[in-house]
């Protein structure tokens, strides 16, 4: 027996290098040489059915397929095969079941999937109207519930194609809520706002008492800084489906976010705001949440401490750019590092932070209670949130007192508003004396900085020259968030591009790639007399290196307001590029003057809109520093307190310990 099986493995491995080879009758030769051996051999009949069918044999490889099936009844590859023989025979009635036993049998089979709608979509082109069209319209969408499968699968799998397969889908059954919700979720998540609330729209039409398609309606008009509209949109989310906890809490989220966002909102009102958020919080905590006992850490003032960040943007993300530094640098015989980690889909990111150290824990399906649950028994002295408001924050668990000291750093530029965070962590600069009316929350002034950058990657690009010096004009750039172009930063974009008539402003962003957001820009420079040939738009760029080499184009970088950049300014001074920026009122329209601060510019950080005007026009008509500084930068910063990850280590912990020794003092 093992003989004959080494002998038809051998014909069967020639037959397949002959065929690869396009020698199909060797090939053919080979197979039935191995069924003379074993008749019943499953891949001989699989691969003899091939070479038929490519030789329109259909019969004869709907034979071979069928009898190799005998054999080997779970093999989804042959039941696909089989479907894909009777699809071109036309048999569409016999075609989808073998293509449907090919799904069963491997759920991440994408060409059953594929196939099926194609066998479908043929089937309903050639029954045309015959009927009045119902059954060419039955079998459309019989085609678009195969690609809203697939669609599904390739998202899961996080492959290419997902939009253009939802799109084909949509298109072939556009009466399909399902569909066409989908669609508008899929959009969104590609940057495309102004599409997807149109698709979403739709779905709303087709089925007014869906949720989740209020939810992303509303996601996608905070994109376009719609707030009135996303607002309406979430509170609709949560009327229909009151126990829908994602719409409560990003509604919250995105309407404090807002008033960061809003050029309109007064400090004072985005303070009252997050209050109002954290009094709300703590009566509903409060009204459902056990007494907690006592903390049993012991109160020794220099013991080694446990620290616990708390994050659902350790991943690639820009909070890890910050964080990474202060985690490679912590000392062991000082803080056990634990990250606890709110994440869905971890990515490399998140791989480098985890090989960096501390114990780890995955937090995503965790309840409130559940987490901390988890703070106490890792009895962590010190519980630091890293996300405040943003996406995927634990606030929530927060706001039931869960570790001895807890504290709010780097994620988010405003209070939490709870009073069981005791607090915040920042510099004089970002918050100078007084800022503290602004804050429930104690400040804790780091002396150097409360920010380390860490630019990483070996695809980082070297600084390039000033394109000023062979573009014979001056090119202002602009990175950041479309949310944080504010009318005010608009309105004074304009004056400055009027004021160097032959420059021109480069905008970059994932967003910036949807039409709808590129019209609202070009109209709202226009109400300012610049036309449209004078902005660019990018979007999305695949690798850090792509990214980052934008800036080659960008001589000078404006600071939105009043929500300053600060990954966006850290990575373009790393290119060589300043940026000029306005001094605001807030901790987030500050972090412009604390970077430039740090790196010795203070002198490009303007007290008001005109000075803001007239530091970058100046700027731009001064070439010699504009050369000076792009040539200089890179290494100034490299040897500043911003990215030096050691030093900012031991000033945080120093940070730390007298936050722990507060507490113990406090006994």
């Amino acid at each position: 027996m093992n003989d004959a099986r080494s002998r038809i493995d051998s014909l069967i491995a020639q037959g397949v290098a002959a065929q690869n080879a396009r020698r199909y009758g060797e090939a053919e030769r080979s197979y039935r040489s191995a069924l003379q051996i074993d008749p019943s051999d499953p891949r001989a009949l699989a691969l003899l059915g091939t070479l038929a069918g490519m030789a329109g044999q259909f019969a004869m490889a709907i034979d071979l397929f069928t009898r190799a099936l005998q054999r080997d009844a779970a093999n989804a590859d042959l039941y696909h095969n089989l479907g894909e023989t009777y699809r071109q025979l036309g048999d569409t009635g016999k075609a989808l079941p073998a293509f449907n036993r090919a799904i069963e049998l491997r759920p991440d089979h994408f060409e059953a999937y594929r196939s099926a709608a194609d066998a479908a979509i043929a089937a309903a082109a050639k029954a045309g109207n015959t009927d009045g069209g119902v059954h060419a319209r039955e079998l459309r969408r019989i085609a678009a519930q195969y690609l809203l499968k697939l669609g599904r699968r390739q998202y899961a799998k996080s492959l290419g194609g997902v939009e253009t397969t939802f799109r084909e889908a949509a298109a072939l059954d556009p009466q399909s809520h399902e569909i066409i919700r989908t669609l508008g979720a899929i959009l969104q998540e590609r940057s495309l706002p102004t599409e997807a609330i149109d698709a979403l729209r739709r779905a709303i039409a087709l089925k007014p008492t869906d949720a989740q398609a209020h939810n992303d309606l509303a996601n996608a008009y905070f994109n376009l800084q719609r707030w009135e509209e996303m607002e309406a949109a979430f509170r609709t989310a949560i009327a229909l489906d009151p126990t829908f906890k994602i719409a409560r809490h990003a509604l919250v989220s995105t309407r404090l976010m807002s008033s960061l966002y809003s050029d309109k909102a007064t400090p004072e009102e985005s303070f009252e705001r997050h209050c109002a958020w954290g009094r709300q919080m703590a009566a509903e905590v409060d009204a459902i949440a056990a007494p907690m006992p006592a903390f049993t850490n012991s109160r020794e003032p220099d013991r080694k401490l446990r620290v616990a960040y708390l994050s659902g943007d350790f991943r690639n993300h820009s909070v890890g750019s910050f964080f990474r530094p202060l985690l490679a640098h912590h000392d062991p015989d000082e803080i056990d590092v634990f990250c606890y980690s709110e994440i869905d889909k971890p990515d490399a990111g998140t791989a480098a932070l985890q090989r960096l150290g501390g114990v780890w824990r995955d937090t995503f399906a965790w309840d409130d209670e559940a987490l901390r649950a988890q703070l106490r028994a890792d009895m962590i002295d010190i519980a630091i949130d890293l996300a405040g408001h943003t996406a995927r924050n634990r606030l929530r668990a927060l706001a039931v007192k869960a570790a001895p000291v807890t504290a709010t750093w780097l994620g988010y530029p405003a209070t939490t508003g709870l009073s069981t965070i005791d607090w915040r962590i920042t510099d004089a600069i970002a918050d100078p004396p007084g800022a503290e009316r602004f804050y429930t929350e104690k400040l804790m002034r780091l002396p150097h900085g409360f920010l380390c950058y860490e630019a990483l990657g070996v695809d980082v690009p070297d600084v390039a020259p000033s394109p000023a010096e062979s573009a014979g004009r001056v090119t202002f750039g602009s990175f950041n968030n479309p949310q944080k172009l504010s009318m005010s930063t608009i309105r004074a974009w304009a004056a400055i591009l009027a004021g160097v008539p032959a420059a021109r402003l480069l905008l970059k962003a994932p967003t910036l790639i949807d039409p709808g957001l590129q019209r609202h820009f070009r109209e709202a420079f226009g109400q300012h007399g610049i036309g449209a040939d004078r902005i660019e738009f990018r979007g999305f760029a695949a690798t850090t290196s792509s990214h980052l080499g934008t800036y080659a184009e960008v001589d000078i970088a404006l600071d939105p307001f009043p929500y300053n950049g600060t990954t966006t300014s850290c990575e373009a001074m790393w290119m060589g590029v300043p940026i000029v920026t306005l001094i605001g009122d807030r901790h987030a329209g500050r972090i412009g003057l604390d970077l430039l601060t740090r790196m010795g510019l203070p002198d490009l950080a303007a007290p008001d809109s005109e000075a803001y005007v007239a530091t970058a026009a100046a700027l731009a008509q001064d070439l010699p520093r504009l050369r000076q500084i792009r040539s200089s930068l890179r290494a100034r910063m490299r040897a500043s307190a911003l990215c030096g990850g050691a030093s900012f280590a031991r000033s945080f912990e120093s940070a730390l310990r007298e936050m722990w020794r507060q507490w113990c003092a406090a006994a």
